[in-house]
């Protein structure tokens, strides 16, 4: 605004001093009212003119109006309020720098450095020793359950085989005495199995002849003797099943004892007992 639109506006000359120019302001605010837009214009007006002013005294410039900013008594209410500056926007986000620099060109990678591995302890002598002796103690055991075994498996005797035509060992063989009979050779109708060798039981000497019939020769007479036979299912298997006759033998005469088929349904057979009622 000019000097003379604001000399016009105020009805004051252009060359108005401060204070003249103030009082001709304060007159037009009161006409003006609760015109805010022509309060705003006096306002601009006043300060033109006191901005063009060849000289001002000390303590006239920037004069407020009275009750403006403020609420006088004739304004009305919540007149005189400034609008508040707006927010300034803010600066645009710098960008970030990279996380990671590209490697520059023939650029030393650094080697990794691991510590070396720590150094293994040799065994001590009595730790060799130990373990020397304990392989050497296991050895010397299964050698052992290995002679055991095969002592027991040598000692078991087979039970002849049930049928006319065989000629299997008997349930129990001790050592044999030998027999001046001539039946004591295998029958020649046997199936080809092993030669049975005789065996004594409770006194009696007991020599096979075929199938499930044996010969007995007791070293004393005995009436009514109880003759047991036991039964197996194989050869070298347990007894599974017994039975038993009465028979009268004498003192060193031969007596011969057949087992029925019918006694048991298991094939091997042998006589494990002679028990003597009366001598």
């Amino acid at each position: 605004m000019s000097p003379n639109e604001a000399a016009g506006l105020l009805g004051v000359s252009p060359t108005a001093a401060p204070d003249e120019v103030q009082r001709a302001y304060v007159a037009r605010l009161a006409e003006a009212g609760a015109d805010v837009q022509r309060r705003d214009a006096l306002t601009a007006a006043r300060d033109a003119l006191i901005a063009a002013s060849p000289w001002q005294a000390p303590g006239q410039a920037g004069y407020a109006a009275p009750g403006y900013g403020q609420q006088s008594g004739n304004a009305p209410s919540g007149y005189g309020q400034q609008a508040g500056y707006p927010q300034q926007p803010g600066y645009p986000q710098q960008p970030g720098y990279p996380q990671q620099q590209p490697p520059y060109p023939n650029a030393v990678t650094p080697t990794p450095w691991y510590p070396p591995a720590p150094t293994r302890r040799p065994m001590s002598t009595g730790a060799i020793v130990g373990i020397t002796l304990g392989s050497l103690a296991a050895g010397l055991v299964l050698l052992l359950v290995g002679l055991f075994a095969v002592a027991a498996v040598g000692s078991r005797s087979s039970l002849p085989e049930a049928g006319s035509g065989s000629s299997a060992a008997p349930f129990d063989t001790p050592t044999p005495a030998p027999s001046d009979n001539p039946s004591a050779d295998p029958s020649p109708g046997g199936s080809g199995d092993s030669e049975v060798e005789d065996y004594d039981v409770d006194g009696v000497h007991i020599h096979y002849v075929d199938g499930w019939t044996f010969e007995l020769t007791p070293s004393q007479t005995c009436a009514g003797a109880t003759i047991t036979a036991g039964f197996s299912d194989t050869q070298d298997g347990d007894v599974v099943d017994e039975w038993s006759t009465d028979i009268d033998l004498q003192a060193d005469v031969p007596a011969t004892l057949t087992i029925p088929e019918s006694a048991s349904v298991h094939n091997y057979a042998g006589i494990d007992a002679v028990e003597c009622g009366q001598a």
